[in-house]
């Protein structure tokens, strides 16, 4: 598909690229199973995460540089070594603008059906995110960048019943607001990892959260204080609570996928999660 390059706003051939990199979707399918489904239509299987054409492919291989670098120096690990304190140099910044820049970017036009001045205020954060990332410009107005990093959940005080699944494997990418506008936020979530920049209103309260454009060291424990980002992560998973039945037909896919292996999935970490949820839910009706 032939088309203007959203990175370099240059004519080339697009390349179907990954809204959140395809290394999330292959560990994900390597530790749970072949097949995803969405909250919003949990009847579809599918076996890679959502594409969209955007970036030539000299941006797809700049993207690429720092997809390498994130998965090879953080991702992998904290997800299998369990480390806890990380180095890291410019990548990190420039790997965490470009997946929050492609989320912006992908859902900017959904913005521009509903709000004229929302959609003209995000087209600014996307036009100089758009000058770092093929520029090397830093952004002035917009450079506020917070990493988090989940882990199996040992309790919680809520209702929810997915607390420990979205936490620990769900993919996740949205424009955050309020009701007035006054405070405006890009997510994006990705097996057990959060990042988010605030670009209107004020900064998450927390420990360990920030992340320079430089060199510096991401280190755990994080905390996290703040009662309006609580609030959101509460109501995301809420709606995977909420979200509609998988029908007999999908259901009887789902049986088959599994007797094939049993033992494998429940032993994995997808299958971990979800007991892990059971427990907690269990012991949270139990209590008076």
């Amino acid at each position: 598909m032939r088309g203007k390059c959203n990175l370099y706003k240059t004519q080339a051939e697009l390349q179907n690229s990954h809204l959140i990199p395809k290394f999330v979707f292959d560990y994900l399918k390597e530790t749970g199973g072949r097949y995803f489904r969405t909250y919003k239509n949990p009847n579809l299987r599918l076996q890679d995460g959502p594409k969209a054409y955007l970036l030539s492919e000299q941006a797809e291989q700049e993207f690429s540089k720092r997809e390498r670098w994130f998965a090879n120096n953080i991702f992998f690990p904290y997800q299998k070594d369990n480390k806890t304190a990380f180095d890291y140099d410019e990548n990190l910044a420039y790997f965490m603008i470009s997946v929050l820049w492609r989320v912006l970017i992908d859902q900017i036009e959904q913005v521009s059906k509903k709000n004229d001045d929302l959609f003209n205020f995000l087209s600014d954060v996307a036009e100089e995110w758009r000058l770092f990332l093929s520029e090397s410009k830093n952004p002035k107005n917009f450079d506020n960048l917070s990493i988090f990093l989940t882990d199996r959940i040992s309790s919680h005080n809520t209702t929810s019943f997915n607390a420990d699944l979205y936490m620990s494997r769900v993919v996740d990418a949205t424009i955050i607001t309020n009701k007035t506008n006054t405070s405006v936020s890009i997510y994006a979530k990705f097996s057990r990892f959060m990042i988010w920049s605030i670009i209107k209103g004020n900064k998450t309260k927390g420990e360990n959260i920030n992340i320079n454009f430089n060199k510096g060291k991401l280190k755990l424990p994080q905390i996290i204080n703040d009662d309006y980002f609580g609030d959101f992560i509460h109501h995301r998973i809420s709606i995977i609570d909420n979200v509609e039945e998988v029908s007999e037909k999908q259901q009887e896919k789902i049986i088959q996928e599994l007797s094939k292996n049993e033992n494998k999935f429940w032993t994995s970490d997808a299958g971990q999660s979800m007991i892990n949820d059971f427990i907690i839910t269990s012991k949270n009706a139990e209590m008076p």
